[in-house]
């Protein structure tokens, strides 16, 4: 088996708590071209709006395509360990969640938008054809679950075929926030 990475673009949503639109289209400004770190599993909600962290994303994602003029390249085994940590290690532009924890917050409104997200992509395959295939599938919109094993989907693990059957492609740690999807503004998702 070999390994193969190409930059590709993500589409997921973006919870905010802010007590403003004004102020949560602040926070998302600041979020745009950054770099979050995807470890942290704080970055993903899967609780009450209530109890979301002050910027959050839905715990599904959307493979949709690679990244315009990127290249599927093969990589080592070792490559892809350090994309999973390199982030955790030392980059000090990339952002953490944070999380609020006074009750006051949880009556904070909540603000949601579709968000352009790219990351590295690694396939492990039998051959660039292979490879190719399951970029592909890409195209017919692949969906990351995140709520049952999300560090595989992160980890070289998740190529384990031990660890729920492997899965066909996991992800770098470092995720780029590119902004609001075209069309997608802010809206107040709770309370209603």
């Amino acid at each position: 088996m070999s390994f193969y990475a190409i930059e590709v673009l993500v589409y997921g949503t973006v919870y905010i708590k802010a007590s403003t639109l004004q102020k949560a289209q602040r926070i998302l400004n600041r979020l745009s071209s950054n770099t979050i770190d995807a470890r942290h599993r704080a970055w993903f909600s899967d609780v009450p709006f209530e109890h979301v962290p002050r910027v959050s994303f839905a715990s599904s994602l959307t493979l949709n395509a690679t990244f315009p003029g990127s290249q599927l390249v093969e990589v080592t085994e070792r490559d892809v360990e350090l994309a999973q940590r390199s982030f955790v290690l030392g980059s000090r532009d990339v952002l953490v969640p944070f999380a609020e924890r006074a009750e006051e917050f949880n009556k904070v409104p909540v603000f949601t938008t579709d968000v352009d997200l790219t990351a590295t992509a690694f396939i492990k395959a039998e051959s660039r054809q292979e490879a190719r295939i399951i970029i592909w599938k890409f195209q017919e919109q692949f969906h990351v679950e995140l709520q049952m094993g999300y560090w595989l989907w992160f980890s070289k693990l998740g190529f384990d075929d031990d660890e729920n059957g492997g899965l066909p492609v996991v992800l770098s740690s470092a995720i780029k926030v590119i902004g609001a999807s075209e069309g997608c503004g802010l809206e107040q998702r709770w309370p209603d």
